[in-house]
């Protein structure tokens, strides 16, 4: 019995001595766990629906491609708010007249929030055939 009393009070004495000491070096072990977890970048792959714009008298009447992917890079907290926004990459062609027309899209030309960055843009070439409208 006072083998057990004895044992006891060592197991006592291990978790509650320098109790102090213990609690800080969770407390930094855990600080120092996020913040390397919060740093690290995740990469994602995002698609994203073509959309352009012609003057009234033009249509489109054919496009190479109707969606491109976007390789976007981030912490994982940012890429979640922000991934479901990126739905659609607008181009304006108002002011072009009829005929084929090649849209290059380079990676700072798809608009993201700060703390995400754009890796690449697949295909980074669109052909767009801009026809008029006939009356």
């Amino acid at each position: 019995m006072k083998h057990q009393i004895d044992k006891m009070t060592t197991v006592k004495s291990m978790f509650l001595d320098n109790l102090s000491y213990k609690v800080v070096s969770l407390f930094v072990a855990l600080i120092l766990w996020i913040s390397i977890l919060g740093r690290r970048d995740f990469v994602t792959t995002k698609e994203m629906d073509v959309n352009i714009i012609v003057g009234s008298n033009y249509v489109v009447s054919a496009q190479s491609h109707d969606r491109i992917r976007v390789k976007i890079s981030g912490s994982q907290p940012i890429l979640k708010k922000y991934k479901d926004a990126l739905k659609s990459i607008v181009f304006d062609l108002s002011d072009s007249q009829e005929g084929l027309v090649e849209i290059d899209i380079p990676n700072t030309r798809i608009d993201v929030p700060d703390g995400i960055k754009v890796l690449s843009v697949r295909p980074n070439v669109l052909r767009v055939e801009i026809s008029k409208i006939k009356n």
